[in-house]
């Protein structure tokens, strides 16, 4: 055998990483409650989620807040849709 020292490895043979996918909540530095005031504005409502109004804490700006809810015996699968929904 001859050197003992690494190959070096083409930039073409490289794999390439899958680019992850960033949740809403990561760029967010603290928690919802930290950062909007829900109003009683109850903007409509359905079988897993409801929209109600909230006001940012930072700006005053209103809006419109998406809040699924998590209880036993809802479709794991079609919360998932929903949410991914949301991010398209």
């Amino acid at each position: 055998m001859g050197s003992s020292e690494p190959l070096p490895i083409a930039d073409g043979d490289r794999r390439r990483k899958k680019k992850r996918r960033g949740r809403a909540t990561d760029s967010l530095p603290g928690k919802f409650e930290d950062m909007y005031k829900l109003t009683s504005e109850l903007l409509g409502e359905g079988a897993y989620a409801k929209v109600q109004g909230a006001v940012s804490l930072q700006n005053g700006k209103e809006y419109a807040v998406k809040i699924i809810e998590k209880q036993a015996g809802h479709s794991r699968s079609r919360v998932f849709r929903e949410v991914e929904t949301l991010y398209q």
